[in-house]
């Protein structure tokens, strides 16, 4: 393990390198047991370096609605107790993959590649599993050294990804060969028990436990097929016909429960569809393939008219884009969020921010806690220079959702545009908080105090938070230096 270890820190940059010794200390080696607090912390700080280096999608929309999708498997009775957090990788592979603390990445590639809401909820499930039995903190727990090598290996990928492809698949690659090595022995048993779990949660949460079946053996059809290109699934996830058995075995045990799949299902996989291939060729490919579908008739009408309306907004064509929002809401018996978003977003590309405001604040007269939403019409104020309105409703927007970065950053803007460098100092530091970056945070809030053109209980605030990150910058320092 130490060999490997060192092999990794050879590839990797001095700013990598920096970024291992970042990494949260594992505690004691004798202890038995990985604390739930130092588990999530692990979590955090993986997720953490992934939201930098720009490994996770930020699509508040299709985010927010997986956390909604997942809340039908994490409230049940086998997922108490447990905080869990979704986000989406944008990956075509069909993968998903658990991170110490209940943190939990979902490829988009699997959302478009499940064929129904039961086959994602399935694969969400046997992951929650994974988390509710503490696989990965029984893992760290057993051979601390070695899993200080495998979580190395996942940051220097995320590392590398940002600016040398080639270089984050190696690393990729032995994280997950030295990841294997740590599981190998109790990774079968590991996989049985989440799917034992996973299947009492699809049942509790109305999903079809079939679909479980049904993704797995199309798998493992695909592996077959493909040797050297089978689904990433196949290689974290290791399927055999026994595993598959014994699903089926638990499965007779039940009443069979078919479930339709939701609205919002269809929209959040015909957008990934849409948005797989931004760049021009990828974009007149999805437009053909979804026009083909409705000509066809393999798709649900509402489904490819989304599709469409998605490829023509990302291309800034407005006026198709616009045709085919009016054909999907002529299929719709409502309104619906996703929907007038884009309409929109397609107002607000086209220079038009007054009719995307309107669009918007009809929306939100709907969804007034909808993010991506909120977002959006920070963004067309500030477009349409409405700094002095923007403010307050960003403020308003953020004690709703004062964990996103984005909402923190439009602040900043308009704070900034209306000549309060202070204030914007401010929003831009809790930004920088939120994404893990305390050293930038705390420069921001030392900006802030050499402005002086603020009131004195804005000035103290700003001297307060300063204090407070200073202190927790300090801990961090002094934990990493002592060993934990």
């Amino acid at each position: 393990m130490a060999g490997l270890l060192a092999a990794v820190l050879a590839f990797a940059p001095p700013l990598a390198r920096a970024q291992i010794d970042n990494l949260p200390r594992l505690g004691d080696a004798s202890a038995d047991e990985l604390s739930p607090t130092m588990e999530r912390r692990i979590g955090e700080s993986i997720v953490g370096e992934m939201q930098r280096r720009g490994m996770i999608d930020d699509d508040a929309e299709l985010t927010d609605w997986l956390n909604r999708f997942a809340l039908a498997l994490t409230s049940t009775a086998p997922a108490s107790g447990y905080d869990f957090r979704f986000f989406l990788v944008p990956d075509s592979t069909l993968n998903a993959f658990a991170l110490p603390g209940g943190f939990i990445g979902v490829h988009t590639g699997l959302i478009v590649g499940t064929q129904s809401e039961s086959e994602l909820a399935s694969v969400l499930a046997h992951e929650i599993g994974h988390v509710t039995q503490r696989h990965i903190a029984r893992m760290l727990a057993r051979q601390r050294q070695g899993s200080v090598v495998m979580l190395a290996a996942m940051v220097l990928a995320a590392l590398a990804a940002g600016s040398n492809p080639q270089a984050a698949g190696g690393l990729a690659s032995l994280g997950s060969t030295v990841a294997q090595q740590q599981m190998l022995g109790f990774s079968r048993d590991a996989e049985r028990e989440a799917d034992r779990v996973g299947l009492e949660m699809l049942r509790q949460g109305n999903f079809d436990s079939n679909a479980m079946v049904s993704f797995l053996n199309r798998l493992q059809s695909a592996g077959r097929l493909y040797e050297s290109g089978a689904p990433e699934y196949l290689r974290t996830h290791p399927i055999t016909s026994a595993r598959i058995a014994d699903i089926q075995a638990r499965i007779s045990e039940g009443r069979y429960r078919q479930r339709a799949d939701s609205l919002e299902f269809r929209l959040a996989r015909a957008k990934l569809r849409a948005l797989g291939d931004t760049s021009v060729d990828g974009l007149q490919s999805a437009h053909l393939w979804f026009e083909r579908q409705l000509r066809d008739r393999t798709i649900d009408e509402v489904s490819g008219w989304f599709g469409l309306a998605t490829v023509a907004a990302a291309q800034r064509d407005a006026v198709h884009a616009r045709e085919a929002i009016a054909e999907l809401r002529r299929r719709l018996r409502a309104p619906h969020r996703f929907v007038e978003r884009l309409a929109a977003q397609v107002e607000l590309d086209a220079g038009q921010p007054r009719a995307a405001l309107a669009l918007l604040d009809a929306a939100l007269a709907r969804d007034p806690s909808a993010r991506a939403l909120l977002r959006l019409r920070g963004r067309a104020l500030f477009a349409d220079k409405r700094y002095a309105e923007a403010v307050p409703f960003l403020e308003q927007s953020l004690e709703l959702h004062r964990d996103d970065p984005q909402l923190w950053e439009l602040l900043s803007e308009a704070q900034q545009a209306l000549d309060r460098p202070a204030l914007a100092h401010r929003a831009a530091a809790e930004r920088f908080v939120l994404l893990g970056a305390l050293p930038a945070a705390v420069e921001q809030l030392r900006l802030a105090q050499r402005s002086r053109s603020t009131d004195f209980h804005v000035a103290s605030q700003i001297d307060s938070r300063l204090r407070e990150l200073e202190a927790q910058w300090q801990r961090e320092r002094e934990e990493r230096t002592s060993g934990g």
